[in-house]
């Protein structure tokens, strides 16, 4: 292995935190998901339990997935 001719460390730990941040998000979506139990077990009662659920669920994975890529375009991570 030879020595990289310039180190871009900035790159690098931009990458890596940007690597961090969505695994955050997938665990996110994995683990934070409301299932019908879940809505059951709430203190604070909805009217509409199925579609409070399904948009949290949304919200959770496609929402904090697209969140994060826009925030990361923004901010020169990509």
């Amino acid at each position: 292995m030879t020595a990289p001719a310039y180190l871009d460390l900035e790159a690098e730990i931009r990458d890596l935190f940007a690597a961090k941040i969505r695994e955050f998000a997938a665990f996110c979506a994995e683990n934070w998901l409301l299932s019908e139990k879940d809505m059951s077990e709430l203190e604070v009662k909805s009217d509409h339990p199925e579609a409070y659920r399904q948009g949290f669920n949304a919200a959770i994975t496609d929402g904090l997935t697209g969140a994060l890529d826009c925030w990361i375009d923004e901010q020169g991570y990509s």
